[in-house]
């Protein structure tokens, strides 16, 4: 098949919606797992970059390899039958509890911006995403790959805008504040961003093997997880050189990138968060099929709606809990399951290029 950059575009920005979700585009994920280490939290994000670049292609070729009917069902590719099926329950789990924290970070934006009810954040956001996926992947897919490019673009260029015209306001990190430190998932920062490439990958390795599926080409597939984890990776650095600026007065809330915005122009705060609200719903959407898709293999395709709508209450449900605290105890401990999987998928991508050698 013939090498297509729409179709790159369209994977790649596909893969950057999935991951961004209400943790990142809120800016909580970032200032955790990043800026909360100061300065040198940039090298920490550039660590990730390469990861994602790396693994992403790995998985994304994979894929296009395989064409697996079941995208779950490469965990057992890597791990073999009993560990493959233990692996895609836990990421599974994951899954799920990723999508309640999307749908509460719906909650806490609509809050904390628009001074409204969460309960309109997190009942909405629950009903979008349950008739998105009502309407089937391709449309999924068509979808986010759009919502992607345009988060990356209005992020990029907005927290540019807040460090170049700020960069003399930034403080001092000869000692970073206590407040700072008590988001550090970690004692040090390569660490954080090994633990946050980790349970990134181990919730996106089973999208990510059916968005490989989608390319044309082994070629199509490594250019759109090279531009996808890229893209992903400079928003990050973006937030946080912004972060910086304003560290002090960012570091206790929960939607710091909302506080960047409003520096700006309270117009810039409402493109962010409509931004994040994009961002969530391109994380939640995504997975919420995934979880859907995986118990239909047990259940009558007849029932698939009802079971949409039963798994949409469940997770509306779950938004009522606190979006930082479910972000601060999930993901830490999920990152190093992650790094358990990536362990295996290098050192399985690695044995398999031998023996071809």
């Amino acid at each position: 098949m013939e090498f297509s950059w729409k179709n790159v575009i369209k994977l790649s920005g596909a893969y950057i919606a999935y991951l961004i979700g209400s943790g990142f585009a809120t800016g909580q994920e970032v200032m955790q797992f990043f800026a909360s280490y100061g300065p040198v939290g940039i090298v920490g994000a550039l660590i990730s970059a390469v990861l994602f670049c790396l693994l992403g292609s790995m998985i994304m070729v994979k894929g296009h390899e395989l064409k697996l009917s079941q995208p779950g069902d490469i965990f057992k590719v890597y791990c073999g039958n009993f560990f493959g099926r233990i692996i895609e329950y836990f990421a599974l789990l994951f899954i799920f509890s990723i999508v309640v924290i999307m749908i509460s970070g719906t909650g806490a934006v609509v809050s904390e911006h628009f001074k409204l009810p969460s309960s309109v954040g997190f009942l909405g956001m629950g009903i979008l995403a349950m008739i998105t996926v009502i309407l089937g992947l391709n449309k999924l897919i068509d979808i986010i790959g759009l919502i992607g490019p345009v988060i990356v673009v209005l992020t990029v260029f907005i927290c540019g805008y807040v460090f170049i015209t700020q960069v003399g306001n930034i403080p001092s990190f000869d000692h970073l504040p206590q407040a700072a430190k008590d988001l550090q998932p970690t004692s040090h920062f390569w660490q954080s961003a090994i633990l946050f490439f980790c349970y990134n990958m181990l919730a996106g390795t089973v999208f990510f093997t059916q968005l490989g599926s989608e390319a044309n080409s082994k070629k199509e597939a490594v250019a759109a997880a090279i531009c996808g984890g890229s893209g992903l990776m400079l928003t990050v650095i973006m937030m946080v050189v912004a972060m910086l600026v304003y560290y002090n007065d960012v570091i206790k809330l929960e939607v710091p990138v909302l506080y960047i915005g409003g520096t700006i122009h309270a117009i810039v705060a409402l493109f962010f968060a409509i931004c994040i609200v994009l961002g969530i719903f391109s994380t939640t959407a995504p997975m919420y099929w995934l979880v859907k898709n995986e118990v239909m293999r047990y259940i009558n395709n007849r029932f698939d709606i009802i079971v949409t709508i039963v798994l949409g209450i469940i997770f509306i449900l779950g938004g009522t809990l606190p979006f930082g605290s479910l972000v601060a105890t999930i993901y830490p401990f999920v990152g190093y399951v992650g790094i358990l999987i990536t362990v295996i998928i290098i050192a399985h991508t690695a044995f398999n290029k031998f023996k071809k050698a």
